[in-house]
């Protein structure tokens, strides 16, 4: 058995608890943050609707019993992303003995986060350039900064904030069987030559002696037992928050949401997916600008 798990319970119910906890960890987040198209199926969409029309409806009510009722709606909807992407998911790891800071991820970087960050952002490059020449993706972003820059840039940091508190934090806890963060798995060190050595570098090509199958993938990854089915899962649901978006942005969304999860374990925290996004962004905004028309 992984050594998350509690040798006294049955595998039946251990794995049980786990499905459920998936489940529900998913149903959170495709209620009140996925974006389904109304192209797609209208029923679907509108009850999705529903709900976080709901939670803006419910944010916005708080704001107006304290006496502030005069924000705009982008400051509702950047409190709506606090609350039920921070809040609430925190207090719920908080009820369940889960939330300590450093259990959710939120711990200081190690030196493999730093290259890891550096190479994230490199290898990321060309997919940018590939996305801004998307007239959809430029042109909606572009109005927005040149409408209001100072309102736009703060929104889209609290969004990220709160983004990848949740996706790179909490769920990374919250999707392990033990249901928090694991010890951070120490970079092999860099013995071999050409890639091989260079992968060693940034934390993989690690040592699969006596492992077969996932085991295998897992150790040459350098991921600690259990952290494979949250990567994967949290990149779905990344996905989903993307729909509706400009095409290349969603295509882009869950292979990227997976690797932001995996730089997060290795990392230590979800820190650095935090600082690679807010970086990548902020070059995409620079490229935006400076090759789209007045």
């Amino acid at each position: 058995m992984s050594p998350d798990t509690d040798k006294h319970e049955r595998p039946v119910m251990y794995w049980a608890r786990h499905m459920i906890a998936a489940a529900a960890c998913s149903a959170y987040v495709i209620a009140f943050f996925s974006r389904v198209p109304k192209s797609w199926n209208a029923p679907l969409s509108a009850r999705f609707h529903s709900v976080k029309q709901w939670g803006m409806q419910l944010v916005e009510t708080g704001f107006t019993n304290v006496g502030m009722d005069a924000f705009s709606r982008q400051f509702i909807f950047g409190a709506y992303l606090i609350v039920f992407g921070l809040v609430i998911p925190w207090i719920i790891m908080f009820v369940m003995g889960r939330g300590g800071p450093s259990t959710l991820g939120c711990r200081l970087p190690n030196r493999l986060g730093w290259r890891l960050l550096a190479i994230g952002y490199i290898l990321s490059t060309p997919f940018l350039i590939w996305m801004v020449g998307s007239p959809q993706f430029a042109g909606q972003y572009v109005q927005s900064l040149r409408s209001g820059a100072t309102g736009f840039l703060s929104f889209y940091a609290v969004n990220m904030f709160a983004e990848h508190f949740l996706f790179q934090g909490i769920l990374l806890a919250a999707l392990r069987r033990s249901r928090r963060w694991p010890d951070p798995t120490p970079a092999q060190r860099a013995e071999g030559r050409g890639l091989k050595r260079a992968l060693q570098w940034i934390g993989m090509a690690a040592a699969t002696e006596n492992a077969r199958g996932i085991q295998r993938i897992r150790r040459w990854l350098g991921l600690a037992d259990g952290c494979l089915f949250p990567i994967l899962l949290s990149g779905l649901l990344f996905g989903a928050v993307h729909l509706g978006k400009d095409p290349r942005e969603l295509l882009l969304s869950i292979p990227g949401g997976i690797v932001l999860g995996y730089i997060a374990y290795r990392a230590n925290t979800w820190l650095i997916p935090l600082i690679l996004h807010l970086a990548t962004a902020g070059t995409a905004c620079l490229l935006m600008v400076l090759t789209q028309p007045a």
